[in-house]
């Protein structure tokens, strides 16, 4: 696999410029969509990173200054007003907004080079893909642009100059967003991260359609947050996802307890066109590399648990019901190879998923025969970097090979859709996991190719109740979708802690609330006669109908932010940022409601909102989102600071 890392990661520097060529290619194309209606907007609002919530935040922007940006072509699935239900519509009821219009822009770059420009407080360090600069000296590079869907500029509303809206990368950091949760690392005081230097700062692409060429130095810093400069640092969830399993059934004669995808409204269970049901023991055994292929019938090899939580082995195919007869049956008569498809950059979803894996997948094996503990268990996951976990099944899964060889690499969420993709024969047996927003019904195609089905998950309450194999009947889903009302439900599970006003940061870390014993009275957690203490709750959840793969996109905010510095002041910045959150967040308005669920995704809770609104929103709270140098309340030091660029 080095070979294999060394290869893409050379691909990654050396051609670049097939992407960039591309994006060239959308910038200069002339004309407008008849839908694309761009907002004449003068306020700028800036987001980069997360691209699993990259979708939801451009028709989110787009709906609040009921206006459509574009740069000459339309977007996947073309994000359009007039169509009430559906992939990329957007709710009519967006066009009575009445709001100063403010032009919200997005760059998709991945949970970790979201989190790094956002630490940095440095937009250059919003790049696309992986960068790896040169051992000495310089490099020259085709620029590194990020995701070119959602669009990253509006070529039909430039602005004046034309670094407002017309120019990547963007002139400031408004909010930096991750689905994994900012963390101190042991022995450091604050956060940290390695910035690149990249030369030039500005107009890597314009609306023009031209191209910079990068100039990558081999020199490194490590920046730190700076509190004094920018306040005590804002991280909130956005929204409640689902990391969806997606899998392609391309040569599976046998899909065991398949739903087919009917219908056009997401976000119903018969609509989730779950092409498979997998049990936990099955997923487990996936991503461990225990089993890599789906016509596995070896007896006593898989790790399951009884619903009293007694660990037991079986066969990979043992949670397969015939449709007629009894026993099980593979999913395949013929060998067909189990291929895992994973995000290589720094990924929200790799850190959903690995926390799940590490918090569920060693119950099942607590004498490490299957080396689960040892894979699942070590102290490098949960993270965002895949690479992690297949470390770790390299040391630990040793047949005299590399099973994780024939893996494949893809580059950001919609690259492991496409590579997955639904209905392909010529990617069989792939399997991966994305943004449930990523997947039919929420959208029909990713990067030109038909969008992925999903997966059917058990959880914690089925198997306790014994619901270990998928009923066989036809369109009937035992197992649960990744739908709204699923991370709904997860969330609703009463182990997660209540929200309070002295809550900062660290707090609204949904992955730190664990199963805590009620002390003096029990020193452990006993949920389906296991000991979770200490677990995570969110991934074991035994909420009926809880989606066990669910979390949350943070929005990392600065509590003070400049109004006068780079190279385009706006003395409303602070303003237009707080009326977009305040809107977004509001116990009223159901139009953010809409989209988020339209998108797979559901709103968090109302006491989330709420403190949210109290704490951060709210002009006279103590904790508000301020100007530099406008003391209000305690103000946190925003007179003396000079405020986030």
């Amino acid at each position: 696999m080095k070979k294999q890392k060394q290869s893409l990661a050379e691909h990654l520097r050396d051609t670049t410029s097939v992407l960039a060529l591309s994006a060239a290619a959308l910038f200069a194309s002339s004309g407008t969509p008849a839908h694309a209606q761009a907002t004449l907007a003068t306020r700028p609002i800036y987001f980069g990173g997360s691209t699993l919530a990259s979708l939801v935040f451009r028709q989110m922007f787009d709906c609040y200054s009921h206006g459509i940006v574009g740069y000459g072509t339309a977007h996947s699935d073309g994000f359009h007003f007039g169509v009430p239900t559906g992939p990329g519509s957007i709710t009519t009821a967006c066009s009575t907004i009445v709001t100063t219009q403010v032009n919200g822009l997005y760059a998709g770059v991945g949970a970790g080079n979201g989190m790094r420009g956002f630490i940095a407080n440095n937009p250059q360090q919003w790049y696309g893909g992986t960068i790896t600069p040169p051992l000495s000296g310089t490099t020259t590079k085709i620029a590194f642009l990020p995701a070119i869907q959602p669009p990253i500029i509006d070529y039909a509303n430039a602005g004046a100059p034309p670094t407002v809206f017309g120019s990547y990368p963007y002139p400031r950091v408004d909010a930096g967003l991750s689905e994994a949760p900012l963390t101190i690392s042991p022995g450091t005081a604050t956060l940290t991260t390695v910035s690149l230097s990249l030369t030039p700062t500005q107009s890597w692409v314009t609306t023009g359609g031209g191209l910079s060429f990068l100039t990558v130095s081999s020199s490194t810093t490590t920046v730190s947050y700076n509190p004094t400069n920018f306040g005590p640092l804002i991280q909130i969830p956005a929204f409640e996802v689902n990391v969806a399993i997606v899998v392609n059934t391309g040569g599976l004669d046998q899909l065991h307890s398949a739903v087919a995808g009917t219908g056009a409204v997401p976000g119903t269970q018969a609509n989730q066109g779950a092409a498979i049901q997998l049990t936990t023991g099955q997923l487990c055994a996936i991503f461990s590399g225990l089993v890599t292929n789906w016509n596995d019938t070896t007896a006593i090899n898989v790790p399951y648990l009884s619903s009293g939580g007694v660990a037991t082995l079986g066969a990979f195919s043992d949670a397969n019901t015939r449709t007629s007869g009894s026993g099980s049956d593979a999913y395949t008569s013929i060998s067909k190879s189990i291929t895992v498809v994973y995000n290589y950059d720094e990924s929200g979803e790799s850190y959903i998923l690995t926390n799940y894996l590490k918090n569920v997948c060693p119950l099942l094996d607590p004498t490490d025969s299957k080396k689960y503990r040892s894979i699942f268990g070590a102290s490098n996951l949960p993270s965002t970097r895949f690479a992690n976990l297949i470390d770790n099944i390299k040391a630990f899964r040793t047949y005299g090979y590399d099973i994780t060889v024939r893996w494949i690499a893809a580059i950001g969420s919609s690259g492991v859709a496409s590579a997955v993709s639904a209905n392909d024969p010529t990617k069989g047996g792939r399997v991966g996991y994305v943004g449930a927003n990523l997947t039919y019904p929420y959208t029909t195609t990713v990067a030109g190719v038909t969008a992925p089905l999903s997966a059917a998950l058990q959880n914690e309450q089925l198997r306790i109740a014994g619901v270990t194999v998928p009923n066989d009947a036809t369109g009937t889903l035992t197992f649960i979708a990744p739908t709204p009302g699923a991370a709904l439900n997860a969330w609703s599970d009463t182990r997660l802690r209540t929200t309070a006003t002295t809550w900062t940061w660290a707090d609204f870390n949904i992955y730190n609330n664990t199963f805590t014993p009620n002390l003096p009275f029990s020193t452990q957690v006993i949920q389906g006669g296991l000991d979770v203490t200490g677990l995570s709750v969110l991934p074991l959840t035994n909420v009926s109908g809880g989606y066990p793969l669910s979390g949350t996109t943070f929005l990392d905010l600065y509590s003070c932010y400049s109004t006068m510095a780079g190279v385009s002041p706006d003395a409303n910045r602070v303003t237009s940022l707080r009326n977009f959150l305040s809107w977004y967040y509001s116990p009223n308005d159901t139009r953010p409601t809409i989209v988020m669920q339209q998108s797979g995704f559901n709103p968090v809770p109302a006491g989330y909102a709420a403190l949210i609104r109290n704490k951060y929103l709210l002009v006279l709270s103590a904790n508000v989102i301020q100007a530099a140098g406008t003391p209000i309340g305690a103000n946190r030091g925003c007179v003396s600071a000079i405020g986030a660029l």
